[in-house]
């Protein structure tokens, strides 16, 4: 999950607190068990001393008992309980039930005991009563302490010595280097992409996962250095084949797709510009409109597919006796075509639509087994001073007119010239 600038905390830091307060739990965990190791240490201490003390002071104890001499069994008592280890004394005497008891006032909880029982002098096999010695609870665990002095202050000298230690190391192995990593990743823009990370660290004779985190991103720099000089490619190669699809797309878009002239949205856009040209150098410019003679006849005859070719046939036949990057055609509509002629007059214009109305009479035009004899009727006009797209079209087409009701086969010249 994604955390803000302000809740920043190096793992270094978080590596380090946590090493501390596991070193503490050690700590704990170490004095605790040296304090039960040296607890059972006292006890077992405690019990062979007052073994010895209370198997001295037995004998003394068993013939008072036996004498019924209270004073000498008082006296032994308070000899026991005069020892610094020795907190309580308490003797029960079996034959009357009595407790005899002496000592410092203080609990016997927590603390250990001794407890043993007093025999006759001469029958030691009769039991005269019991003797039970707690030790004092202040001198226990003054005791307790004073051992733990001499071990505490060292696990933590040690302790802290070892966190010192591994501050210095994380900050100096982990700590910096990730600094720096962090720092570059956090500058790196586009335009640095391709600077190399490095990183400060003392030499080393392995490798660790820092080295392969820098290792990973060399291989990503490289990984996306090529891939952007792909992409730089992958671009200049669509962006060729865009500008050719846009190219082709424009083209088609001027042609008439049936039979590869140019359409009436190409004319219109070309034909002012040869109009304004015609004008500005004073060079003369001509106009001659083509009809298919008896074409709807063709069409209902022999059907739209035979009609389709004969378009593209006639087209073809009008284009190879029209010069190369001067002249050009426009597919009109349905059968008529219009041929632009640049540096043309009308009567060198009048020649050209001769040759194309011989040329088309000349030849049947062929099939599928299917021979027709095909002919145009043509209007010429030239341009003139004041025309506009629209009167210099309307003349030419007038002139084809004229032709078609001359008998067809014919070309017509705008006589008004």
């Amino acid at each position: 999950m994604h955390r803000e600038a302000g809740e920043f905390r190096s793992i270094a830091t978080l590596m380090l607190q946590r090493i501390i307060a596991l070193a503490l739990v050690c700590l704990i965990g170490m004095g605790g068990l040296q304090l039960w190791l040296e607890r059972q240490q006292q006890e077992k201490l405690f019990f062979q001393t007052m073994a010895l003390m209370v198997e001295t002071s037995s004998q003394a104890m068993a013939h008072a008992i036996w004498d019924i001499d209270r004073d000498v069994l008082s006296f032994q008592i308070r000899r026991l309980t005069e020892l610094e280890a020795v907190g309580l004394v308490r003797v029960h005497i079996r034959s009357t039930g009595e407790i005899l008891t002496s000592g410092r006032a203080g609990g016997t909880q927590d603390v250990p005991s001794y407890q043993t029982v007093i025999y006759a002098p001469h029958a030691l096999q009769q039991p005269l009563g019991t003797i039970e010695v707690w030790a004092d609870r202040t001198y226990y665990r003054n005791l307790l302490w004073e051992s733990q002095k001499r071990v505490i202050p060292g696990y933590l000298i040690f302790t802290v010595l070892m966190c010192l230690m591994v501050a210095w190391v994380m900050r100096r192995d982990l700590g910096l280097p990730l600094r720096q990593i962090a720092d570059f990743a956090r500058n790196l823009r586009p335009e640095t992409l391709n600077q190399p990370l490095e990183v400060r660290r003392p030499e080393r004779a392995r490798a660790d996962e820092i080295d392969m985190v820098m290792q990973g991103f060399e291989h990503l720099q490289q990984a996306l250095d090529r891939h952007i000089k792909d992409l730089d490619g992958m671009v200049k190669e669509r962006t060729a084949e865009l500008s050719a699809l846009v190219d082709e797309v424009k083209r088609l878009s001027r042609l008439d797709a049936l039979t590869g002239t140019f359409n009436r949205r190409a004319m219109e856009q070309r034909l002012p510009l040869e109009m304004e040209r015609c004008v500005r150098y004073g060079r003369p410019f001509a106009v001659i409109f083509a009809d298919i003679d008896h074409f709807k006849r063709i069409n209902d005859q022999h059907g739209h597919a035979v009609g389709d070719a004969v378009l593209k046939a006639v087209a073809s036949r009008l284009q190879a006796c029209l010069r190369a990057n001067l002249d050009w055609m426009v597919r009109f509509g349905g059968e008529e075509f219009v041929i632009f002629m640049p540096e043309t007059d009308l009567s060198h214009a009048q020649a050209v639509a001769q040759r194309l109305a011989a040329d088309m009479r000349a030849t049947p035009w062929g099939c599928n087994g299917l021979s027709l004899w095909l002919t145009c009727s043509f209007g010429v006009a030239e341009y003139q001073s004041g025309d506009s797209m629209e009167s210099l079209l309307e003349r030419a087409d007038h002139m084809l007119y004229r032709a078609k009701d001359l008998g067809r086969d014919r070309v017509c010249a705008d006589a008004t010239v």
